[in-house]
Parts: structure tokens; C-alpha cells; sequence
């Protein structure tokens, strides 16, 4: 049985072969991968499972953005592409470029002023994750992102961020409020809702329940934790995008952790037993990723979390008002339901969010003490 009236994954990666490039220069994560339209093999597992739609997106350097849009050319009525700015990550991996947020912008200006099969930025954010380049200070990668922020609202479209330690330099979540906090109007996706482990969900939770257009992309989520978001009066279903976590992918992770209690029970690993056995960071079979999380959705209606007009939210309506997607003649989706938490149609599609006073930042002022400010 489907687990929505029409079902949207918002994490697909077929446009790579997770594989290191012969011309790489990078090893570990940030390594160039061989790309590879392997949408076939997406599309099989979206029919077996029910699911209409799928949103793609770039990752890793090696991946091109004009690829992935070419995939979406050939199944209009099947994918929409997120775009990175792989063009100059390839190149700024080699050193035969410098990266610069202005050169981002360019290549990014470039796919979404000539191309209607982009539909938001990700899956990583314009000069993070897997990006050679100089270091910036906080208040630098500040001004960039405000820089993002006005390109998105410009084409109004979302864009993915995909940073989950608290250890990096721009302490990732405290970055995004202060962003989010100048620019209400920016709609920010946290891909994988924060991540695997608990507490950074718990985090990312706590981040969205105080901006209006902060998405959680719940691609890792067992059941349980969509309660930290359903159960929350300032967050709720309208703020989910379900989706398979890294369909399309060549990576192994097992998502059970068999008779776990009180550690973490649904775990990423990158291959690391395929390293040690052949070298190869690649399975040689497509990974079931929608299997594990179109089960977690059914699961939701046995822990009794939502109803299914909440669900079919999660699994499609955010997403197709989201991305602006081409939603099937009478397709309908659930709005002013204050018994659910679910504003009126025209307060959830409307472009300007409502403030909430405790966020505000007043006219002119550039820093607020104790509020979200960078140090």
C-alpha cells in the first residue's frame, strides 16, 4: 500500500557512481566521485514502492548539476534537480580555480536563469561541505550565506544545508538563525533533519520550531523521532519532507542497530567493510534505502504520531508546495486544521512568513547581543 495519495522523495542521488574518480586528487569523503545516470535504477525502486515523484540532488565533487537536470529532462514527470556549484568545487579541487561565494552565485545564476528543472540549492550549501577553499572567519561565511539567502529569495526557491556537528568553525545551526533571523523570507531545508543521532534531531527541531521557513528533510528518521516535531504546537507536520535518505546512492549503511537500548539504533556507516574487503567504497547492487523509510511512515500510524492527512503532508504536499511541483488534477492536501496544527492555505503558501517576536530584528541593526549573533 502507498503511504500517501502522492508520495515525493526528497533525497535522490542518481547522478554518481560512489566510486573514487581516476582523476582524483582528494582521497577520504570529499574525494571526486565517477558520475553516472543511474536513474533507472531509482525510478524501479520509486514504482516498486509507491512513490510518484523525486526530488534529485548534487553532492559530492564529481557530480555536475547540468547532469542531473539533463535526468530530469528525460522523466519531466518524475524528477525536479536541486544545483551546487559543482563546476567550480571540480575545479577548486584541482586548484585551477579559487573558490569565491561570487563565482558560486555566477554558476549558480547560470542554471537557474536558463533552466526550470532547478527547483532549490543542495543537497550542500554553496561553499560547505567538501569545498577546498580559504578558510573563512564566522562573520565571513555570515556574509555569505546572507549572499545565498538573497539569491534564493530572489528565484524563490529553498536551499539544503547539510552541516551537523557542533564542532565545525561556523557552529552550523547558530549560523542558519542568524540568516534566517535577517532574512525571514529564506526557506532552508536541514537535510536528513539534523542527521542520524538523536540529539543532533533534537537540535535541529528546536532550531525550525522558531523560523517559518526552516524545512526538516526526515530522511534518517526512524518513527519515533517525527515526535519530536509532530508533538510541538510551533512546528508540526507542514514543516517535514519525507524521503529515502540517499536513494540513487552505491553506499552501504544498515539503518538497525539489532537489539540496541539505549544507544542509537538507526547508524551511518560510509562502507567501511567494503574498504577493508576490496578498497572500493561502492556496492555493487542498488541499497533498498525507500524500503527502511517507507516503512517508518506506516509506523507512524501504529505509534498513532498523526493521521494520514498529516502524513500525506510529510510525504508530498510540503513538498510539492515547496519546489512548486506538478501536482496531479484533484490532488488535494491538508491545511486549516488547528486541531492538527496546520495554518489556513493562504498563511501556508504565502511568501512572507509570519515574524515571531521573540526572532525579530529590528530596522537597521546589525547586532544584537545574546540573540543568535555571531561572536
Amino acid at each position: 500500500m502507498k503511504i500517501g495519495r502522492w508520495v515525493v522523495d526528497c533525497h535522490i542521488h542518481c547522478g554518481k557512481k560512489d566510486e573514487t574518480s581516476k582523476n582524483a586528487n582528494v582521497e577520504g569523503i570529499y574525494r571526486e566521485v565517477e558520475p553516472v545516470d543511474n536513474s533507472a535504477e531509482a525510478l524501479f525502486d520509486m514504482d516498486a514502492y509507491g512513490v510518484d515523484f523525486g526530488i534529485l540532488l548534487p553532492s559530492f565533487i564529481g557530480t555536475h548539476s547540468k547532469e542531473y537536470a539533463d535526468i530530469c529532462r528525460k522523466h519531466p514527470n518524475r524528477f525536479r534537480t536541486c544545483a551546487v556549484e559543482t563546476e567550480l568545487r571540480l575545479a577548486a579541487s584541482k586548484g585551477l580555480k579559487k573558490w569565491t561565494i561570487e563565482e558560486a552565485i555566477k554558476e549558480l545564476d547560470g542554471y537557474f536563469s536558463s533552466d526550470d528543472m532547478f527547483v532549490g540549492v543542495g543537497e550542500f550549501s554553496p561553499g560547505s561541505m567538501g569545498v577546498i577553499r580559504d578558510r573563512p572567519t564566522k562573520m565571513e561565511r555570515f556574509k555569505e550565506w546572507c549572499q545565498i539567502a538573497e539569491f534564493c529569495i530572489h528565484y524563490d526557491v529553498p536551499c539544503y544545508t547539510h552541516e551537523f556537528t557542533s564542532y565545525c568553525m561556523e557552529e552550523h545551526l547558530t549560523m542558519i538563525a542568524n540568516v534566517c533571523t535577517k532574512y525571514p523570507e529564506f526557506k532552508v531545508i536541514i537535510a536528513h533533519g539534523g542527521g542520524s543521532a538523536e540529539d543532533d534531531i533534537k537540535k535541529a527541531c528546536s532550531l525550525a520550531r522558531n523560523f517559518e521557513n526552516i524545512y526538516l528533510e526526515t530522511g534518517y528518521w526512524r518513527a519515533e523521532y517525527y515526535e519530536y516535531a509532530l508533538m510541538d504546537p510551533d512546528l508540526g507536520a507542514s514543516k517535514l519532507l519525507w524521503g529515502g535518505g540517499d536513494t540513487g546512492s552505491h553506499i552501504w549503511y544498515p539503518m538497525i542497530r539489532k537489539g540496541a537500548v539505549r544507544s542509537e539504533r538507526n547508524i551511518v556507516y560510509n562502507n567501511r567493510n567494503n574498504w577493508v574487503w576490496t578498497g572500493s567504497k561502492s556496492t555493487d547492487y542498488q541499497p533498498d534505502f525507500l524500503g527502511w523509510a517507507t516503512h517508518q511512515i506506516h509506523r507512524l500510524k501504529d505509534l498513532e504520531l498523526c493521521t494520514q492527512d498529516e502524513i500525506n503532508l510529510i510525504v508530498g504536499g510540503n513538498a510539492a508546495r515547496l519546489y512548486k511541483l506538478p501536482v496531479p488534477k484533484h490532488c488535494t492536501f491538508a491545511a486549516n486544521r488547528p486541531d492538527l496544527n496546520l495554518m489556513p492555505r493562504d498563511i501556508m503558501e504565502s511568501k512572507n512568513p509570519i515574524q515571531r517576536a521573540q526572532h525579530l530584528w529590528p530596522e537597521g541593526v546589525d547586532y544584537v547581543g545574546g540573540a543568535h549573533t555571531i561572536i
